[in-house]
């Protein structure tokens, strides 16, 4: 049976959001081919299926418009925020929970908006924290959100809101809103292929849009002397990060001279793959010849095919046949790699194993570039019994072990296993009332009452905050508030001479509850492969036990940054300090993450400085 015959066999039957995501994630080489989609981890953000858009030369009149608008934009963006100059803090709801922002307000403009914690996936909150400098740059919540990670970015926008207004969102996370499914999908651009070049140029500027990340990307390319010259991106809603990244393809482009054959950068597909369609569209308007072809992802041949998609097809139906006993779908898999984990997603379809989609991953370019050949020997196997590539054996392993789990997450689906129940009816407790009670409780001054009235409010206070801890069901935290805020109100005023002692009470605790910041120094091994740097970290102590630790960061270069992200959350293999610490509440036995030790160590002595600094006299 072929392609045409089994689309028009499964159509009906197909859930459209799994159509959705198998078509960005297969792209050309499963061209309209429409499957299940099923995931190991959470690995997206939404269901949303991102569309490339047909390359638009602009007209005068309507560059004019745009010109004007942005005019206009820019006007409105000097801000005016009717707030003291100062730094705001505010939350909203992102996929899986709360998002927390401050940002800082001077001049009533927005200065600055930092990130204080989320409980979103990484791979994908980091795609929507682009929209931050959109924000900024605005000076307006009234942005467009980013494809693939759409709750992300409303948690965001509504975490800014909060902060600027006091305007809450509904509190509905993301994954809520898609009924029993915890899985979250995610698209991928189209593949780039290749397309028929004029075999020369007119010389001048010319203008190309494609599209990046978060939209529209538009590019200047310059011929001179029949080459081209120069490439400029001039317009771009991508973060800048990304742009930073993706902007490696213009120098390979300027070499080759060519789009053909250009790789699109890791960690910035979406961006560098827009760059390359922006350029195409460029040159397509500086040919000679009238052989050259406005680009629209890929040739169009004599009987009016798509011949880039013609051949995908044709390839995909000649390559080699597996014996995988599973459900056709989409699967998804996370494995350590060297510097971080690796997310994959494979392709079954007719028992073979189709693609393998490489989704996320932290390693350094060169060693991951050659582990990729380990991808190619799978797919030709059909099995996942391959070799390593020497001098790249951590990224090899990583993508062999993803591929791995990925394989028993098919095997986990084909054989009707579940989610548990557990996972699916986590229930949002409301902690605001007994929160808000202890909070006045702490502002009050014992001496200033009797010695019995204020001892009951310590008693209650305490189990406030046990329950504010542990509370399973709302009626718990109900009901400690009611406790705590009644034994305030029976509160006896001190006239100054009262000697009845007071009750006994649990025995005092050994550190004072409390918040406290602190720098530690962390310094490198025997291999002495990084300078010495300071790490800060907030640790909170709360009844004898550390109940959270947060704003972990260092002072030394961003070479830091992974390993200080691989200490504080771990890997796939490895629980991270923090984590450990917290289920723990103490640092009894807490193991360090491999090949990021002296990072973890650093975390484990700020939490013992703090322990030191709590600890009563």
């Amino acid at each position: 049976m072929d392609i045409r015959e089994m689309l028009e066999k499964c159509k009906p039957f197909a859930p459209v959001v799994s159509a959705a995501v198998v078509a960005a994630c297969v792209a050309g080489s499963l061209y309209g081919y429409k499957v299940p989609v099923y995931e190991t981890k959470a690995s997206v953000e939404d269901t949303q299926e991102q569309e490339d858009e047909v390359p638009v030369v602009k007209t005068s009149t309507e560059e004019e418009t745009k010109e004007d608008e942005a005019a206009e934009e820019e006007e409105q963006a000097k801000g005016s925020f009717d707030l003291e100059d100062g730094v705001y803090q505010g939350s909203g709801t992102g996929y899986r929970g709360n998002i927390t922002v401050a940002v800082t307000i001077k001049d009533k403009q927005i200065t600055s908006i930092e990130i204080l914690s989320a409980s979103d996936d990484e791979p994908f909150f980091g795609r929507a924290k682009g929209l931050i400098d959109q924000i900024i740059k605005k000076q307006s919540t009234k942005v467009d959100t980013v494809s693939g990670a759409t709750y992300s970015s409303k948690g965001i926008i509504s975490a800014v809101k909060n902060a600027l207004t006091g305007e809450k969102d509904s509190g509905t996370t993301g994954s809520s809103k898609e009924g029993t499914s915890t899985s979250q999908s995610q698209s991928t651009p189209e593949a780039v292929g290749s397309v028929q070049e004029p075999s020369a140029y007119k010389d001048g500027s010319y203008y190309g849009t494609g599209t990046g990340f978060a939209g529209n990307l538009k590019v200047e390319v310059v011929i001179s002397g029949g080459k081209i010259s120069n490439i400029q991106i001039v317009e771009t809603n991508d973060g800048s990060e990304y742009i930073q990244k993706a902007s490696g393809v213009i120098n390979r482009i300027l070499g080759a001279q060519s789009t053909n054959g250009i790789d699109t950068v890791s960690g910035a597909t979406f961006s560098s793959h827009g760059i390359i369609k922006a350029v195409r569209n460029a040159l397509s308007q500086a040919a000679v010849t009238e052989t050259a072809s406005a680009e629209k992802g890929g040739n169009s041949g004599s009987d009016g095919t798509n011949t880039e998609n013609k051949e995908n097809t044709e390839n995909s139906t000649t390559a080699v046949t597996g014996t995988l006993p599973y459900n056709e779908g989409v699967y998804y898999g996370t494995a350590e790699g060297y510097n971080g984990d690796i997310t994959i997603a494979i392709v079954i379809r007719e028992k073979t194993l189709k693609a393998v989609l490489v989704i996320g991953e932290e390693d350094d370019d060169a060693f991951f570039g050659r582990a990729m050949d380990v991808v190619t020997q799978m797919m030709k196997k059909q099995s996942t019994e391959v070799d390593t590539v020497s001098g790249a054996t951590y990224s090899s392993k990583g993508l062999i072990q993803a591929v791995k789990n990925a394989l028993e997450e098919a095997k986990r689906v084909t054989n009707g296993e579940t989610d548990t129940d557990d996972d699916k009816n986590v229930v949002q407790l409301n902690t605001e009332e007994v929160e808000k009670a202890i909070d006045a409780v702490n502002e009050l001054n014992g001496s200033d009452y009797t010695s019995a009235s204020w001892a009951v409010v310590k008693v209650r206070l305490k189990d406030a905050r046990k329950v504010l801890k542990n509370a399973t069901e709302q009626t718990q935290l109900d009901e400690a508030a009611a406790q705590l805020n009644q034994a305030v109100t029976e509160l006896q005023i001190s006239d100054g001479t009262n000697d009845d002692p007071e009750p006994d009470l649990p025995p005092e605790s050994t550190y004072i509850d409390g918040v406290y910041p602190v720098t530690v120094l962390c310094l490198p091994d025997a291999d002495m492969d990084f300078e010495a740097y300071n790490l800060f970290a907030q640790v909170t102590i709360q009844d004898d036990k550390i109940i959270k630790i947060d704003n972990v960061y260092g002072d030394g270069g961003s070479g830091n940054d992974s390993y200080i992200n691989k200490a504080v959350n771990g890997t796939s293999s490895k629980t991270g300090v923090v984590k450990q610490i917290m289920e723990k509440g103490n640092l009894d036995g807490i193991d360090t993450v491999s090949r990021a030790t002296c990072t973890s160590q650093a975390i484990i002595d700020a939490c013992q400085q703090a322990l030191n600094n709590a600890k009563r006299q």
